[in-house]
């Protein structure tokens, strides 16, 4: 994975990750230290989707994203792992997720919109038929 190192003592641009800053000679062990980390967990989700283990893939990029938003294939691999979680219930999951950690997510509807809307037609419906046939 490609870095955009930047030095945070002095902001001038690094060629490569050492443990010292090559213009100003700051320490740069807690950078170097992220960015392994963010490569371990790249690493990690690479085998876990060739493995087809989707969901502990999309764990290990969401780290890696945390760590470096801008990563470019890690954002790609997402792309892939999410085609192929189940797209059936993924946008469920992820309304109640949002509902879950959104500061304002208990004034947000239960289920998706689309899906409650649909719901309404339905309880519509069996509501006219139950009338139209009466049990005796």
């Amino acid at each position: 994975m490609a870095f955009a190192i930047t030095c945070p003592l002095c902001r001038r641009r690094i060629a490569d990750l050492t443990g010292r800053c090559p213009a100003c000679g700051g320490d740069l062990g807690a950078l170097a230290g992220l960015v392994e980390l963010a490569d371990r967990h790249f690493n990690d989700a690479v085998r876990a989707a060739r493995s087809a283990r989707w969901n502990t893939a999309a764990e290990h990029l969401a780290v890696t994203l945390a760590l470096n938003p801008a990563d470019a294939e890690a954002r790609q691999l997402l792309t892939k792992v999410r085609y192929h979680q189940d797209p059936k219930t993924l946008p469920d999951r992820l309304w109640r997720k949002a509902r879950a950690h959104l500061p304002y997510g208990d004034r947000l509807p239960r289920t998706l919109p689309k899906q409650a809307a649909l719901n309404h037609l339905l309880e519509e419906a069996t509501r006219r038929w139950s009338t139209i046939r009466k049990p005796t």
